[in-house]
């Protein structure tokens, strides 16, 4: 009898380990899920976060543009430039 107990013990173990790596395979397989869906969220936030920044750079640009235009800057020169200063010369206040 004590053989077939050591028989029995060893098959349970056997059972019981087998069990408990599933299990922790299981959990490890919903917690990479788990994480894999919050940085699919994180990535879906910061790809928003990144239009909305290039859509300022674009409008922050165009503004440069604008005012870096010769027509601008002749008007900048001229609402500047002393009164009965010989042109080109250039006074900024």
């Amino acid at each position: 009898m004590s053989q077939r107990n050591a028989i029995s013990w060893s098959a349970t173990t056997l059972v019981v380990g087998v069990c408990l790596v599933l299990v922790t395979l299981a959990m490890l397989r919903i917690h990479l899920r788990v994480q894999t869906t919050m940085i699919g969220y994180e990535i879906g936030h910061l790809k928003a976060s990144e239009a909305r920044l290039i859509e300022t750079r674009n409008a922050l640009k165009m503004q440069l543009a604008k005012m870096t235009t010769q027509k601008h800057l002749q008007r900048i020169i001229q609402v500047n430039a002393p009164k009965g200063a010989p042109e080109g010369i250039f006074a900024l206040k």
